[in-house]
């Protein structure tokens, strides 16, 4: 019996998210970032998520995928060479068909610099529960890559409180 308790604890915990005290300096995979001080980040290598009080709250979210891996079902796909507000149309195609993104709304879709490079920059709404989220999501292709960085947090008190950090 102790042996499986044991087990189980070994199984639970290695699932579980590190986080580390952020500030300053991040070099993460194939981009660098002046993270908030005072915040904490995951130590997940495939996201990085950056929060101050909770993901639920507010929640940084930095992701970069390879689109020649990802992508198998949708109708729409991110495709290299793709103009940035033509990427930045796929995503909203895909977001539009969340489930988990009731009352979708679409506040901006602009062309934007990350880095010095071309991208874009979506901010929308969405009803989780009874809980209305904003989010300031860029987007930028790099050949096979697509960077993600995004900002979402309660449109009452957090989204404004922080958003100045992200």
């Amino acid at each position: 019996m102790r042996n499986w308790i044991l087990v189980f604890l070994l199984f639970f915990l290695t699932g579980c998210v590190v986080w580390q005290a952020t500030g300053g300096p991040f070099d993460g995979k194939d981009y660098l970032l002046d993270l908030p001080k005072g915040w904490m980040a995951s130590t997940d290598p495939e996201n990085l998520i950056i929060t101050r009080d909770g993901q639920v709250l507010q929640k940084i979210y930095v992701h970069i995928s390879d689109i020649t891996k990802e992508q198998k079902d949708a109708k729409k796909k991110l495709e290299k060479g793709m103009l940035p507000q033509e990427a930045s149309e796929v995503i909203l195609d895909l977001m539009r068909t969340d489930q988990s993104l009731g009352q979708f709304t679409i506040v901006e879709n602009v062309p934007a610099q990350i880095g010095g490079k071309e991208g874009f920059r979506l901010v929308y709404t969405y009803l989780q529960g009874k809980v209305l989220y904003k989010t300031v999501y860029y987007g930028m292709l790099q050949g096979d890559q697509f960077y993600r960085v995004s900002y979402a947090a309660p449109v009452r008190y957090y989204f404004d409180k922080d958003v100045a950090a992200f």
